[in-house]
């Protein structure tokens, strides 16, 4: 019989696969190589190099805060599930 995931675990996985894309996208941004064949690990290893500093707030279960930081340069993004489940951007 297989395995099946829970609804919860399923949403939450959609909210740390838009976090790792967002990751990517900024890795990109910010000069970095390599990062494409990365898991979401190794690119915050990687974003948080050559005078980066990358924070994931993940204290609510359902919302993630993530900002970047370097001198006077900040990315930040909020990504949030609505009612049917789906994670989206919020800024």
């Amino acid at each position: 019989m297989a395995k099946r995931k829970s609804k919860g675990d399923t949403e939450l996985s959609k909210l740390d696969f838009r976090v790792k894309v967002l990751l990517k996208e900024w890795a990109g941004f910010s000069g970095f190589y390599g990062y494409k064949s990365m898991e979401f690990d190794e690119i915050l290893a990687l974003v948080n190099t050559n005078g980066w500093t990358t924070t994931i707030d993940a204290s609510d279960p359902s919302v993630r805060i993530v900002e970047m930081v370097k001198e006077d340069t900040v990315r930040k993004a909020k990504f949030s599930l609505d009612d049917k489940g789906r994670a989206l951007k919020n800024y």
